[in-house]
């Protein structure tokens, strides 16, 4: 828009406001919202252009009506940063990284989406350390998702200095309802991050469209003109301009039409310019265009300058750039465009850019070719460069993104009789590649590119490969049960195969789902000697993944863990999702072995491998889940509730398996958590939710707090008469402990009234698991625990079997265990008389309580007490409390958490922590509040 900036006074101020927060160390992220041609380019343009202090770089999403490339923005970014900055401006690290977005630059090294991601975080974190940073995004809506994720983070975790605009336009009549409420629902979670503001651009009031007339024309228009234009713009300023431009034609009075009233006056060599432009945006040099062209310089020149005094282009020759003067001229130009002209300036662009490596960047650059082929029609071309952008894809694309491309190789096979000349590799290995890029990607990918593969010119062992590796949704273990006629034909169709991709993928798989275990692990061994012999990452991790499932599945979690630790081992620095994957699943064959120690040591190595976890929510989801099943069990309460918090903003629901986990920490720590959420969960599991095994713990336990035992058996019963019920061992055990203790609980407190429905239980209980597998550590004892509870529930002696149970969670680091098991021995030994033996038992198990701060716990340990009168919990203590925790303890009376106490007493939060629980123990206090209370009826807190 020309001439000066009206009616946008306040929104000015609003961005300068970001600017002065930045300077002052705080970064900010404003998203410029608003129609098409209400301004809100220029108004950033505006509010940047006398920035002198701070560094000001600007990247540009296109519509994906042009082919959305992945990273388009970023590199667009990095190449203003040259510009502006130099080439010098890059660290070697940061130029390796990020050499697939540079021009000119080709990667060296193996570099991951991820990295590339992290990378530029990391770039514009140390711009924004030494000053101001203003990064621009413009047309965030049209924005790949690579763009999308970096925006989110960088406004939710980048540090000071950095602001953060993007403009968003609110009314594309293009967008799919579907693409509508993603946009909507993105923005929506932007505008909810802290330092985030949405700042929405209405349309001028009558006043301000006066005044633009008045900058525009040079003085006041007549009443006629003014009230006409006023009118008919109806207070969108690129209207106004089109409308004064015009001479205020009344036929131009919505933004489309005057947008296509620019083009009407074009000649036909301008025209066909603006064409190209059109179809190329995104990557307009001038450099390119005379090519696509095929002018001479002056001939581009002529058209160049009549395009900009028609004000639809605009030139930037420093940088050899051209564009849109607005994003509604390019879609006007591209709505009259018919198809022929249409696939004929792809198949230019194409050509052009294969003629000129080096000019865009690498990756983007191949990808928007393949892109131009595939426009253009082309099917042999649009094959070879698909082909050609497959390692960019794998680079940079998301799972989905790169499926696509793979589903396109497939339907070309259809297609051409020499498809298999044409991408260099027959339809096997085109499959059996696209197949491993499958595996990570979302259902209806998976299916697309099913229905793409031409199975009907493949060989009869390649269709029994297919059937067996059909796309399908299973809870684990589900696909051991399936029919195995499948597995069988795809087993004796490739036992003599040749080492490939399909011939690696077939032996995983059947390996996994074999009724022999030993055959299955031959099969897993071989598939991962094949996936290393040719040296593909990605099936040497799927071999790795299934191979673990295989051995844990069929009750050997050591195999498992000792054949992904061998894996990982060969691969120690990297961090895609595939390998923190298997890292997670380390993770947990450790845990449900009881080997904690490594478990946790896996679980930190894979945090290590995220230091952008945000990058990877899948992943950083799936290890923390693992990693917080290992701490509950252990005590590591604090851990477990940190890392389960951070992560679960960033998961795309809150029906996760960490979320489950949260509420299961929750329920053992605070004693309540809301899970009504989960109730229908239990028949219907969320697809890549928890599981229905860990929600019905998740009920259970909530039953239990609640003294509601019918409910508890209700949700538990089908899953120990479940025909599958060894699938879930793993995760049943420790249901199995939870359900078996409230039992026994209820019975030797006489609270339960039900005792044939407990007995039955316990009977269901006790046959299911006499059939489960016995891992590890944690093998050894749960059997011991489960004896003691049928004990006590059957009014027997159990201290033998709580002793023995006790020695071995005490071994394998069960803190929590310990403390339930120390309360349950308090209970025996009370029976049997042996008070101060009850005592001892009944004091450990508190302080552990204690330190865990185990609602719960403290409760049943209160109960224990008073039934057999184990002394009171309140002791006189004159003289007892340092001078130091009698300060902690007046602060803890006011309220204060351990952080601010440590804060207010310059201590540690865990030097407070400390304090608190010896004030505890002195008092004979089961929380903070009781402990208040002591102190005030024992005068302690007076001054």
């Amino acid at each position: 828009m020309g001439g000066t900036l009206v009616g946008r006074e306040s929104e000015l101020e609003q961005v300068a406001g970001a600017l002065v927060s930045a300077r002052d160390g705080a970064s900010r992220c404003l998203l410029v919202t608003g129609e098409a041609g209400i301004g809100k380019s220029r108004l950033l343009a505006e509010a940047v252009a006398t920035l002198d202090d701070a560094l000001v770089l600007t990247g540009h999403a296109v519509d994906m009506s042009t082919g959305k490339i992945p990273f388009g923005v970023v590199a667009d970014t990095l190449r203003d940063l040259l510009r502006v900055a130099g080439s010098e401006v890059l660290l070697p690290n940061e130029r390796e990284a990020l050499a697939p977005l540079l021009p000119g630059a080709a990667p060296r090294q193996q570099v991951e989406r991820v990295q590339l991601l992290s990378t530029f975080l990391d770039l514009l974190e140390r711009l924004a350390s030494t000053q101001v940073l203003v990064w621009v995004v413009e047309d965030l809506h049209w924005a790949d998702s690579a763009t999308r994720d970096l925006v989110s983070l960088a406004a939710r975790t980048l540090p000071s200095g950095l602001l953060l605009v993007a403009t968003v336009r609110t009314d594309d009549p293009e967008r799919s309802t579907e693409a509508e409420a993603a946009l909507t629902s993105y923005v929506a979670a932007l505008a909810r991050t802290p330092g985030c503001e949405v700042l929405p651009l209405s349309r001028l009031s009558p006043a301000a469209v006066q005044r633009q007339l008045r900058e525009l024309l040079g003085s006041a228009p007549s009443a006629d003109v003014a009230a006409r234009v006023e009118r008919l713009s109806d207070g969108i300023p690129f209207v106004v301009e089109e409308l004064v431009a015009a001479a205020g034609r009344p036929e131009l009075s919505t933004v489309s039409a005057v947008a296509a009233g620019r083009l009407g006056g074009l000649a036909p060599e301008a025209r066909r310019l603006v064409e190209a432009a059109a179809v190329g945006d995104g990557h307009l040099r001038i450099s390119l265009l005379e090519q696509v062209l095929d002018m001479t310089a002056d001939e581009l020149d002529a058209a160049l300058a009549q395009a900009l005094h028609a004000g639809i282009l605009r030139t930037d020759h420093e940088t050899d750039a051209v564009g849109f003067r607005h994003a509604l001229l390019r879609e006007a130009t591209d709505r009259e465009l018919g198809p022929g002209a249409r696939r004929s300036w792809h198949r230019r662009w194409a050509e052009v850019l294969e003629d000129n490596p080096g000019v865009l960047a690498r990756d983007p650059a191949l990808l928007a070719i393949a892109e131009h082929w595939h426009h253009a029609r082309d099917v042999r071309r649009a094959l070879a460069a698909t082909v050609a952008a497959l390692p960019a894809a794998e680079r940079v694309c998301l799972p989905d993104e790169e499926v696509a491309l793979w589903t396109r190789v497939m339907r070309a096979f259809t297609q051409l009789d020499d498809a298999a000349e044409v991408a260099g590799m027959p339809l096997r290995e085109a499959w059996g590649r696209g197949l491993l890029a499958v595996t990570l990607a979302s259902r209806s990918q998976r299916r697309a590119f099913a229905a793409a593969t031409p199975f009907e010119r493949m060989t009869d062992a390649e269709r029994a490969a297919a059937a067996l590796l059909a796309e399908d949704e299973h809870a684990k273990g589900e696909a051991n049960f399936l029919p195995n006629t499948a597995v069988v034909a795809a087993d004796e169709a490739f036992a003599d195969a040749p080492v490939d991709v399909v011939s690696v993928a077939v032996w995983a798989a059947v390996g996994s789902r074999s009724d022999d275990a030993a055959h299955g692990s031959e099969l897993v061994a071989r598939a991962l000697a094949g996936a290393r012999a040719l040296g593909v990452r990605r099936a040497v991790f799927l071999c790795a993944a299934m191979g673990s499932y295989q051995a844990q599945i069929t009750g050997d979690p050591a195999a498992g863990a000792a054949l992904l630790r061998q894996v990982l081992g060969d691969y120690p620095d990297e961090a895609w999702r595939g390998v923190v994957g298997c890292i997670g699943n380390l993770v947990w064959c450790e845990a449900i072995m009881g080997r904690h120690v490594e478990a946790q040591a896996a679980a930190e190595d894979g945090f290590a491998r995220l230091p952008r976890p945000h990058l990877s929510v899948e992943a950083w989801e799936h290890l923390t889940e693992n990693a917080a099943f290992s701490w509950l069990l252990t005590g590591h309460w604090d851990r477990a509730r940190q890392a389960l918090e951070a992560g679960a903003p960033w998961w795309d629901d809150d029906v996760r398996s960490s979320s489950a986990r949260l509420d299961v920490l929750d329920l053992v720590q605070r004693g309540s958590a809301d899970v009504d959420r989960w109730r229908t969960r239990v028949t219907d599991p969320a697809p890549g939710g928890a599981p229905q095994a860990l929600v019905r713990e998740l009920l259970a336990r909530a039953a239990v707090l609640e003294g509601d035992l019918p409910a508890m058996r209700s949700v538990l019963l089908p899953a120990w008469t479940d025909d599958h019920v060894l699938f879930n061992a793993d995760q049943l055990v420790t249901t199995a402990l939870v359900a078996a203790r409230a039992e026994a609980d209820a019975a030797t407190s006489g609270v339960g009234d039900d005792v044939a429905d407990a007995r039955e239980h316990l009977s269901v209980i006790d046959e299911a698991l006499a059939r489960f597998p016995r891992y590890g550590p944690l093998g050894e004892v749960w059997p011991i625990d489960l004896e003691a509870q049928l004990d006590r529930f059957h009014g027997r002696d159990a201290r033998s079997a709580l002793r023995a149970a006790l020695e071995g969670w005490e071994r394998i680091g069960h803190v929590p265990d310990v403390a339930v098991t120390h309360l349950s021995l308090a209970e025996q030994e009370a029976t049997h008389g042996d008070r101060t033996a009850a005592r001892e038992h009944l004091t450990a198990g508190r302080e552990i309580a204690r330190r865990l701060e185990a609602v719960p716990l403290l409760a049943r340990a209160d109960r224990l007490a008073e039934t057999y009168g184990l002394g009171s919990r309140e002791r006189r203590t004159d003289q007892v409390l340092t001078e130091r925790e009698v300060e902690v303890l007046r602060l803890v009376a006011d309220g204060l958490t351990n952080g601010q106490i440590g804060t207010r007493l310059f201590m540690s939060p865990k030097t407070a922590s400390v304090h608190v629980s010896h004030i505890l123990a002195k008092l004979g206090a089961a929380n903070r509040t009781e402990a208040a209370t002591v102190a005030r009826r024992q005068g302690l807190l007076a001054d």
